[in-house]
């Protein structure tokens, strides 16, 4: 659940912090909220992070749950004025989740972002814990993310909690519940020791030497969650061709109530699209509504629905809902036999005209159903020809973080154990499309987080010997450099001989037009490839088995109004051994002249000072010959 909290602030009530421990207190003067842990915030823009202190938080207020209401609430604020909002909901079957949203002023932590502007922080998925009279509890350490989009930068809080105590709903008297609902972490990590009698053990002065009448104790087998099955299709038919198709690797969350009142959890696979049948509804011309309902065969998921609709020319996921068989392989302690529950959560997704897609995976969820995805993709509307359409749109978690500054990276090619190819610097485009404002251009850095996906030491391009390296990022986005020397094609055939000189001869970048990386972008752009390429260039030469060097800016036009720039960078090519270090470097102009400064102001300055010299001697032998002539001679 990403929700923001609105609710009631009962001005009677107390708050009061000790350490990391947040209570907040009813109108009687009694605790109605408390959470405990150590914790650590961690603020992130994506390139810097600065620790906030959990015990600089203050609780600055709530809302206590009435025993007839489902939700509570406790805020928390820092001496920056940032606000956590800790949002407790009971389900229909009890179970109790807690969400996090953290608003904050960046400007606080990071240089450069406009004071006023704040952001919200949510979640990527609620914490189970238990039931409404269980203290939950979980010394083994935990992760919380929460992120937020501010002016196309993404920013976290990672919460590293520990030793941690939470109880919103029916803390009696002030007191702690004794029943307790330990985390899936510490049922795995605690181990039961089981004393047994060693006839080589000699009994200890005084001690009873008879054995123990005490049964040993038990322990309940938790089940392994399963591994995921491989990607499944699953297809909604309209006539011959499919008009809705989603995709991936799925897997179900249960959140369930055990034979003895508390809470369990689960896991199961959604089944693979060979066993399942598929119906649903397909949008019309005038609709803007569709569905997918798969219904299994034979397993623990007995059904899932999902409904689509189209909302400001957007796709969204509106609700989905499973029927879950609670058998005894999957949850052996479930009270129930059967659970059926609808999530209303909309999830927005895309363009209408574009599929969606997410490889590194989300989950969909609220306090009962989690819906885990990986290698997603969906598209509900506009299915042309039974396939997906040719764009499509990334999630936040494929493309990553935005860097605010311009990141100075290092790429590096290596084939059979030979390092041929070694770039270092600061990469930056300049690309134009079309804004809801108009025409503009975006600035997008190469970010730190990349991989070299492809190249070749020994190719060749226009009839010469080249290497090339290819760089891909932003999930799908493919910067290649190709570096040709002044050897023919021809000398392949001939014994291997070392260019004279080389230099940057191709610049070729694929990329997408995605709502992450250009603000207010047309929705018609949304999921557009892209390729330019600029060919038969002669740039930054440099001779065999040096480097080349450049700490000022240097830009190469690659067509289409795009332009790359980079900025403090070396590159070598056609380099020997597995070494990424760099040759003797040939500078530059620019650098060349800037290092110029220094050596000609120092002889600048000599030079005046011996010109200063032979002023003051001829003045001086002036001098002594006037005296000379008067005839004047010293006492």
């Amino acid at each position: 659940m990403k929700a923001n909290f609105i609710g009631a602030v009962i001005v009677c009530a107390l708050a009061v912090v000790q350490g990391s421990e947040y209570v907040y207190l009813d109108g009687n003067n009694q605790s109605c909220i408390v959470v405990k842990m150590d914790v650590t915030f961690t603020l992130s823009n994506g390139t810097g992070s600065v620790i906030l202190d959990g015990n600089n938080f203050t609780v600055i207020s709530g809302d206590c749950a009435s025993a007839t209401e489902d939700i509570a609430s406790m805020l928390l604020q820092n001496s920056n004025e940032d606000i956590l909002t800790l949002t407790f909901l009971k389900a229909d079957n009890r179970a109790v989740s807690m969400s996090f949203v953290f608003a904050v002023s960046p400007s606080y932590y990071f240089p450069g972002v406009p004071t006023p502007n704040s952001v919200n922080l949510n979640d990527q998925g609620d914490l189970v814990m238990g039931n409404d009279t269980q203290l939950y509890e979980c010394n083994s350490p935990q992760k919380i993310t929460l992120t937020g989009d501010l002016e196309g930068v993404t920013y976290s809080l990672v919460l590293d909690m520990s030793n941690t105590q939470i109880q919103a709903f029916n803390i009696q008297g002030g007191n702690l519940s004794s029943d307790v609902f330990v985390c899936s972490a510490d049922q795995m990590t605690t181990s039961v020791i089981i004393s047994t009698e060693s006839n080589s053990t000699t009994p200890t002065t005084g001690a009873s030497t008879q054995p123990t009448t005490e049964p040993p104790p038990t322990t309940t087998d938790i089940p392994t969650p399963p591994t995921p099955l491989g990607k499944s299709t699953y297809r909604v038919m309209e006539g011959s061709e499919a008009c809705l198709i989603m995709e991936g690797s799925f897997q179900l969350s249960v959140t369930y109530m055990k034979k003895d009142n508390s809470s369990g959890s689960g896991i199961v696979n959604v089944p693979e699209s060979k066993n399942v049948n598929v119906t649903g509804k397909c949008a019309s011309v005038n609709d803007t509504t569709s569905q997918l309902t798969i219904t299994a065969k034979d397993e623990a998921i007995k059904s899932m629905t999902f409904n689509f609709e189209i909302v400001n020319d957007k796709s969204r996921l509106v609700s989905w809902s499973a029927e879950v068989s609670l058998n005894s392989k999957s949850f052996p302690d479930a009270k129930e036999d059967e659970l059926n529950h609808i999530v209303n959560e909309p999830i927005n997704f895309s363009d209408a005209k574009v599929y969606y897609k997410c490889d590194t995976g989300e989950t969909f969820k609220d306090g009962t159903l989690g819906f885990i995805v990986k290698q997603f993709r969906v598209q509900a509307f506009n299915v042309e020809s039974g396939k997906f359409s040719d764009n499509g749109a990334d999630c936040k978690e494929d493309v990553g973080p935005v860097p605010m500054t311009i990141p100075n990276n290092t790429f590096t090619f290596t084939e059979a154990n030979n390092t041929c190819i070694v770039f270092k610097g600061r990469i930056q485009f300049s690309i134009p499309y079309v804004s809801k404002r108009g025409n503009v251009s975006e600035l997008i850095s190469v970010p730190s987080e990349f991989n070299v996906t492809g190249g070749s030491c020994s190719t060749t391009l226009n009839g010469y010997l080249s290497q090339n390296i290819e760089i891909t990022f932003y999930d799908s986005w493919n910067l290649t450099i190709f570096f040709s020397s002044d050897g023919k094609e021809t000398e392949l055939l001939t014994a291997p001989t070392k260019p004279t000189k080389y230099f940057i001869s191709q610049i070729q970048l694929d990329y997408d037009y995605n709502s992450n990386l250009f603000i207010d972008i047309e929705d018609s752009m949304v999921g557009e490839k892209k390729s330019v390429v600029a060919t038969n260039l002669t740039m930054l030469t440099t001779s065999k088995d040096k480097s080349y060097m450049c700490n000022k800016a240097t830009t190469f036009d690659l067509h289409d109004g795009l332009s790359m720039a980079v900025t403090d960078f070396q590159y070598q090519a056609f380099k020997d051994g597995n070494t990424t270090q760099f040759g003797d470097a040939n500078e530059c102009t620019g650098d060349e002249d800037t290092n110029n400064i220094v050596p000609i102001a120092v002889g600048a300055s000599l030079a005046g000072l011996v010109i200063i010299v032979l002023i003051v001697y001829l003045i001086g032998r002036k001098r002594d010959q006037l005296h000379e002539d008067s005839g004047y001679e010293p006492a």
